[in-house]
């Protein structure tokens, strides 16, 4: 993780306060990872459960860091000890968010998070509004601070942000450092539950954004109001919900706050990868690649979608692992395939947790599992037939961008 600082003198002033130290150098730019250290980076040492980024410091330093913070003494006089890292960055945040006058708008939720984010930053520049926004998966409590070093500290600026959260607090401490004008929770389920242990302590980990904002959009107090018409995603429920969300959130910047306006911002508006991008293949098979992550409720909604798409084919649905469920993973991925029922033609399922729902969808005429991903592209490319119509769905880990990829180039 690496970003770029723009408003350097202010980060410089922000770090000498924190540090109590006078004639600091400026800081270019600030890295966790030693390997990709640029001249005159801070290296952020962070000590994690399997790692202590202090014993990359001299890695650091001799790739080009002016300065690092770590939570251990080093002999070098430009390491700077601090008693948390991932504290001490944070409280610069803080800090500079303290004296940001431009607007911030932060969203998390269960699912939706990206898509909304990017939603709301493409309805705000084409709207005329100067717009920075998260970018990637920096929705951390290391990630957001860096994004937001990241960021000019203009006035004119409006700040989109997305957080994230694994375990209790996670929420509440980075409304806390951001105070958002505008707090959103597109939505809650059953996502994180290993780290969370309940559904409530979801709901309440997610709304701790409104403690912190002065003002709140709960998604699921939203009704999906946007229609679209000529949109490629007009009949994606999940992205007219995300969009309808967006829409409450953007109409007040508007130049114009009617529907009719928001339809024609949105109609150049591309889905972040791997969050349902639909890809046409030869014989007039089609690909959704909706492969970025999943849960319970994310991944009901993609059978959903997928049961809506017309075909004169089979719609078949390439199904992994969902991870951190907690102790009912298991019943999770059955229900998954109670779900399919009715809906789709095909079910292929990939990985140990998967093989759950493979087990307990015998009323799907087309049902395989595969522990292998060659050998699953290999028996996917050779089953498609003409107008067939396929959707990836799984935890991030299981990496089926890449089998997604892998029939892309073998069904072109």
């Amino acid at each position: 993780m690496r970003i770029d600082i723009i408003e350097t003198d202010l980060f410089l002033s922000y770090l000498s306060e924190a540090l109590n130290r006078d004639n600091l150098s400026p800081v270019s730019g600030i890295t966790t990872d030693s390997r990709h250290v640029k001249e005159n980076d801070l290296f952020l040492a962070i000590k994690g459960e399997h790692f202590d980024g202090s014993d990359f410091i001299d890695e650091a330093l001799s790739n080009g860091a002016i300065y690092a913070i770590a939570q251990s003494v080093h002999e070098n006089d430009n390491v700077f000890t601090v008693d948390d890292v991932i504290e001490f960055i944070g409280k610069i945040c803080s800090e500079w968010m303290v004296n940001f006058n431009g607007k911030t708008i932060a969203i998390t939720g269960s699912n939706g998070k990206t898509t909304t984010k990017d939603l709301i930053s493409h309805i705000l520049i084409k709207s005329g509004h100067n717009v920075s926004k998260t970018e990637g998966n920096f929705n951390t409590s290391i990630g957001v601070p860096l994004t937001i070093f990241s960021f000019s500290n203009d006035p004119s600026q409006i700040y989109v942000l997305e957080l994230g959260a694994n375990q209790v607090g996670d929420i509440d401490y980075l409304s806390s450092l951001v105070k958002p004008d505008i707090g959103i929770v597109t939505n809650i389920s059953g996502a994180h539950l290993e780290g969370f242990g309940s559904i409530e302590n979801i709901r309440k980990e997610k709304k701790s954004i409104f403690n912190h904002s002065n003002k709140g959009y709960y998604g699921d107090e939203i009704e999906t109001s946007v229609t679209l018409s000529n949109h490629p995603l007009a009949n994606n429920k999940v992205f007219l919900k995300n969009a309808s969300i967006a829409y409450e959130v953007c109409k007040d910047f508007m130049v114009k706050s009617d529907q009719e306006e928001f339809s024609r911002i949105i109609e150049d508006f591309v889905l972040p990868k791997g969050r349902g991008q639909i890809y046409s293949l030869s014989k007039g098979i089609v690909l959704i690649d909706d492969t970025y992550n999943a849960n319970p409720e994310s991944v009901k909604a993609a059978i959903d979608n997928l049961a809506r798409h017309k075909t004169k084919g089979r719609r078949i649905f390439i199904f992994g692992d969902m991870k951190e469920l907690g102790e009912n993973e298991i019943d999770f991925h059955k229900e998954i395939a109670n779900y399919c029922e009715g809906k789709i033609d095909g079910i292929i399922c990939y990985g140990d947790l998967a093989k759950n729902t493979f087990n307990n969808s015998k009323s799907i005429s087309l049902r395989l599992h595969f522990d292998n991903k060659d050998a699953l592209v290999a028996e996917v490319c050779s089953l498609l037939e003409n107008d067939d119509i396929i959707m990836l769905k799984g935890s991030r880990s299981m990496e089926l961008d890449s089998v997604a990829e892998d029939i892309k180039n073998h069904v072109k």
